[in-house]
């Protein structure tokens, strides 16, 4: 009894593991805090900024398009197929040389 058990736990683990590898960063939406609720969703991580990097070094894309796209990338890895809280601000800092980088954070989340 305890093997069938553990096979059927085995079993169950690999389909949510499969799962989450099939997911595409084309699969990933990006919402708007205006469309889901607090409730509706589940947090999966905070991108860009929970990081002990974060206060030395921040990634930094040529445009907003490029950093989204690189969100939805990371949240697809880690299972999300969602995002929201997503924002781009320019940077034309000191280190860019006169051309404006961008740098993009958000909140991976599941939407069921």
């Amino acid at each position: 009894m305890e093997k069938r058990i553990a096979a059927i736990g085995m079993a169950l683990s690999a389909a949510v593991l499969a799962a989450c590898a099939s997911l595409k960063a084309e699969d990933v939406k990006v919402y708007t805090p205006a469309q889901l609720r607090q409730g509706e969703y589940e947090t999966v991580k905070r991108l860009w900024v929970e990081t002990w990097r974060t206060p030395f070094w921040v990634l930094s894309y040529s445009s907003p398009k490029d950093g989204i796209a690189a969100l939805q990338d990371k949240a697809a890895a880690l299972g999300a197929n969602g995002l929201i809280n997503v924002d781009c601000y320019g940077d034309k800092g000191f280190l860019s040389f006169g051309s404006q980088s961008f740098t993009c954070y958000g909140k991976a989340i599941k939407v069921p």
